[in-house]
C-alpha cells in the first residue's frame, strides 16, 4: 500500500477535526470524493455528502465531489468508479457500519478504494468508516455487539470509534482474534496509518485497549 488510510473517531465534518483533515488535503491535494455509503439511500446519503462537501470546501479543497449513491444501478456505480479513478482523497462518512459492509459486497467498490492507495491517493474512513476498513468490525446494531470480518485494508486492527475513558464497552463481551489489536480513537482524532506504523492527529491520543481495560498510547504523528 503506497498511499495513506485515515481512521478518524467520528463527529466528522466539524471544527475540532480541522487539523487532521488539512493535513490530509496538505499531503493530498486534488479532488476529495465523498461517499457515504453508511447512510441510508435518499435523503441520508444526500446530507451527509453535503455537509461533506461544504466541510472540505470551507478548508480550501479545490474541488469537492459527492459520487452518485453506486447502490442505485450500473450508471450510478460506472460513474463512482470514475471518480475514484481521478481522485486524491476519499472520504467515508460515518453511520451504520453493516451497511457499509452491505453496500461494499454488492457494489465491489472496494476494489476501488486499493486501486486509489496503490497509485498513493488516501482513504479516510469516520466511525463506521474507519470501522469497516479495518480486518475486522463490531457491529453494534440489531441485537448485541457482534464481529464480523472488515475489508481488510487496514490488517490487525479493530475499530473502537467514539472513545472515551473506556467507552464503548465492546470488549467486554466480545473477543477479537488473536492477531488483531482493538484500537480507541476518540472524536475527531485521526489515526495514520502508514508503513513506519500508526500515528495520532487531533485532540486526543488514540490508545491500543486489551479486555482488561488497559489502554496504551499511540505515538503522536510527527509535523
Amino acid at each position: 500500500m503506497r498511499g495513506l488510510v485515515c481512521l478518524q473517531g467520528g463527529a466528522e465534518f466539524g471544527p475540532t477535526c480541522a487539523s487532521v483533515d488539512r493535513r490530509l488535503l496538505r499531503q493530498h491535494p486534488g479532488p476529495v470524493v465523498l461517499i457515504p455509503l453508511a447512510a441510508k439511500p435518499g435523503w441520508e446519503y444526500d446530507t451527509a455528502g453535503a455537509n461533506g462537501e461544504r466541510w472540505y470546501g470551507r478548508l480550501g479543497a479545490a474541488q469537492v465531489t459527492v459520487a452518485p449513491d453506486a447502490r442505485r444501478g450500473p450508471a450510478e456505480h460506472a460513474e463512482t468508479v470514475a471518480m475514484l479513478a481521478e481522485s486524491a482523497l476519499v472520504v467515508l462518512p460515518g453511520g451504520s457500519p453493516a451497511r457499509l459492509l452491505d453496500a461494499f459486497a454488492s457494489t465491489g467498490l472496494d476494489a476501488d478504494l486499493r486501486d486509489v492507495l496503490a497509485r498513493g491517493g488516501a482513504v479516510c474512513g469516520a466511525s463506521a468508516g474507519a470501522m469497516v476498513l479495518c480486518e475486522q468490525t463490531v457491529l453494534p446494531e440489531q441485537g448485541p455487539p457482534r464481529l464480523v470480518a472488515g475489508l481488510g485494508i487496514v490488517p490487525g486492527v479493530c475499530v473502537l470509534p467514539h472513545y472515551r475513558d473506556g467507552a464503548p464497552g465492546w470488549l467486554d463481551t466480545l473477543t477479537l482474534r488473536p492477531s488483531i489489536r482493538a484500537l480507541g480513537i476518540p472524536e475527531c482524532t485521526g489515526v495514520l496509518v502508514e508503513p513506519a506504523g500508526l500515528s495520532w492527529v487531533g485532540p486526543a491520543p488514540a490508545v491500543w485497549v486489551d479486555a482488561a481495560g488497559t489502554a496504551e498510547p499511540l505515538p503522536p504523528a510527527g509535523a
